[in-house]
């Protein structure tokens, strides 16, 4: 199923769960399960708090789906119930030592060695400032950048004024940009 599919609709699976259709979780899942991964491992700082976060947000949708407004997308609603989660698992464990170990996963791509290093080596620095971040820093820089969400939805979800996360983006992105000019 692909979110554009009649299936897939907002509306239909709304229906699924307030008729108690015991499929609803297992639709959702099919039309919005990669998405929320990938929002997931964006957001959260380990693959295993991603795949809980996911599942958090797909319980989620399940018991409140009554309180999904309709004004932006089923999907997007989803995606901000992950990364909620993922800053609510972030706070619980950020004092665990075993938290900063990087996970390296065996690339199948056919690039060049070297290609490799050099998009290994970026995303190291990258995971670096990251995690140098706030939890609120790494949710506003991740919502504008990845999700491209407007300073105004980022205020909203996180409590801000658009102003001051504007002002926190200019100052983020000069820190990433910081990190990144010695590998330039």
């Amino acid at each position: 199923m692909r979110p554009d599919d009649d299936a897939c609709s907002a509306e239909r699976l709304t229906e699924l769960v307030r008729g108690g259709d015991p499929r609803a979780l297992d639709h959702i899942t099919r039309c919005y399960g990669k998405r929320l991964i990938a929002a997931g491992r964006r957001h959260c700082r380990t693959s295993d708090e991603a795949d809980d976060a996911v599942q958090d947000a797909l319980l989620t949708a399940v018991t409140d789906l009554e309180q999904f407004r309709a004004e932006g997308s089923l999907e997007g609603w989803l995606v901000r119930i992950v990364a909620r989660a993922c800053r609510h698992i972030g706070r619980g464990r950020k004092n665990d030592p075993g938290l900063h170990d990087s996970e390296l996963e065996p690339s199948a791509d056919s690039r060049s060695p070297e290609d490799q290093a050099a998009e290994r080596e970026l995303g190291e620095i990258i995971d670096r400032v990251l995690l140098s971040l706030s939890a609120e820093e790494r949710a506003v820089l991740l919502l504008a950048e990845l999700e491209d969400w407007t300073a105004v939805e980022i205020a909203e979800e996180l409590g801000l004024s658009a102003g001051a996360v504007r002002t926190r983006l200019s100052r983020l992105r000069g820190r990433v940009r910081q990190a990144l000019e010695p590998g330039l």
